[in-house]
C-alpha cells in the first residue's frame, strides 16, 4: 500500500458516473469518501452493507498501456464481491479489438466470489474465463480485483479478515513434551 500514498484517490470522480445500485445492489446511498484505502460505506437506509471502492485506489496495478484500469468494486461486510464495473482504461486491445461487453462479462465473473472465504491458492489459474485476444489485460484486471478486494478486507476487518491476519502472525503454542 505504500505506492497508494503517492498516488492521488480518485474514487469521488467515479462514484458521480455510476448509480449506486450497479455496483452495490440494495444500496440506497452511500456514505462519504474516506480511509486508507479510499472507500465509500454503502447503506440500505441506516444500515451498513458493504463498501464501494477504485481499484486504482487500492492496489498499483498498470494495465498494457501503463496506464490504470479503473474498476469500481462493491464489497459487502462478509467479503463477498457484489458488484463491479469497469469506469475507465487506456488498453488498445479494448478500444480496437475486444468488445466492451466481453470484457464486462469477464468483470461480471468476479461478482459473488468471496476471497475472505476462499482465497486465491498461489499459481492456481484465474477464477474466472480469460478472454483470448485481450489475456494480459483482463490478467491485470482480475489480479487488480483479486488483491484489491483482499487489501480492503484486511484494512477495513470486513468479515475479521484483519483480525485472522493478526492471529496467523501469533506463534502457535507448543504442545507438551510426551514423557
Amino acid at each position: 500500500m505504500a505506492a497508494n500514498a503517492a498516488q492521488a484517490q480518485r474514487l469521488p470522480d467515479f462514484l458521480k458516473t455510476v448509480a449506486i445500485a450497479e455496483i452495490f445492489p440494495g444500496a440506497d446511498r452511500l456514505g462519504p469518501p474516506e480511509g486508507k484505502p479510499m472507500t465509500a460505506r454503502a447503506y440500505a437506509g441506516e444500515r451498513a452493507l458493504g463498501r464501494v471502492y477504485l481499484t486504482s485506489d487500492v492496489v498499483n496495478t498498470r494495465g498494457y498501456s501503463s496506464k490504470p484500469i479503473d474498476v469500481l468494486v462493491g464489497l459487502a461486510d462478509n467479503g463477498r464481491i457484489v458488484g463491479a464495473r469497469l469506469v475507465e482504461h487506456h488498453e488498445p486491445i479494448v478500444l480496437i479489438g475486444i468488445p466492451q461487453s466481453k470484457v464486462d462479462h469477464f468483470i461480471q465473473g468476479y461478482v459473488g466470489l468471496n476471497f475472505i472465504d476462499s482465497p486465491p491458492r498461489h499459481g492456481a489459474p484465474p477464477p474466472v474465463d480469460i478472454i483470448s485476444g485481450a489475456t494480459v489485460t483482463l490478467m491485470v484486471i482480475g489480479d487488480s480485483i483479486t488483491r484489491s478486494a483482499i487489501a480492503v478486507a484486511r484494512a477495513y476487518g470486513v468479515d475479521g479478515a484483519a483480525t485472522a491476519g493478526a492471529q496467523a502472525a501469533v506463534p502457535a503454542v507448543a504442545a507438551p513434551a510426551r514423557l
